[in-house]
């Protein structure tokens, strides 16, 4: 059974790259974690926002405020893919390349954040032929739809990170959204139904009926 790496037990020095190979146009080197896939778990995160473009659909995580813990490990990571970029850049594309030209051309996961901010990160939700491929549970690990991932949505998120993908402009790490586990979930409530008609209630004044007065005129008559 493959192994998940928790963010916090993260060893940079456990992870392997392998050389990139041509498939189909494009250059890919594989990641493994002490050999095996490389499956890392975040910390709890908030849903800060689903996000859809003309093609794909993003899912923006945001770090608790007061644990960047697994935001600073995402830095680390991105860090250590440029530096094992430089250091084999001989070896993968016949020629060194300069640190500085290697951090232009690397996209990375994480992004700088203004000192007041909340880092957040934002990952693709991985579709095939309309069928999202990520699992998605609930507390009871019951799997549920796309739907119940809402904005303030607390989620623990498993990626499967890949590997290094170099296009002829860029490179970045390709990571797949494995599985997500809604850990605290925001469901909208309905407002309880409240009658808005007013019952006024009407007054039955006591009064004397045409008819009553007809049959008391009948009864004088008989007399």
């Amino acid at each position: 059974m493959t192994e998940v790496v928790r963010y916090d037990k993260l060893s940079l020095d456990s992870i392997q790259y392998e050389k990139p190979e041509n498939q189909s146009n494009v250059y890919f080197g594989p990641m493994y974690y002490d050999l095996n896939p490389f499956l890392l778990q975040s910390s709890r995160l908030t849903i800060k926002e689903i996000k859809d473009d003309t093609k794909n659909k993003y899912l923006v995580l945001e770090s608790d405020p007061n644990d960047f813990r697994f935001y600073d490990k995402l830095v680390k990571l991105d860090d250590n893919n440029l530096d094992q970029t430089y250091q084999h850049s001989q070896e993968w594309f016949n020629k060194e390349l300069p640190m500085d030209i290697l951090e232009n051309m690397y996209k990375r996961i994480t992004q700088p954040f203004k000192k007041d901010e909340i880092p957040s990160v934002e990952f693709k939700l991985p579709f095939h032929k309309q069928s999202l491929q990520t699992k998605i549970y609930n507390s009871n690990n019951e799997l549920v739809e796309i739907d119940n991932l809402k904005p303030g949505s607390t989620v623990i998120a498993m990626l499967h990170i890949r590997g290094l993908k170099f296009l002829k402009q860029n490179y970045y790490c390709d990571i797949f959204l494995s599985q997500i586990k809604l850990v605290k979930e925001i469901v909208k409530t309905i407002k309880p139904a409240i009658c808005l008609i007013e019952d006024d209630e009407v007054k039955v004044e006591e009064s004397q009926y045409d008819y009553e007065i007809v049959d008391e005129e009948v009864v004088q008559k008989n007399k």
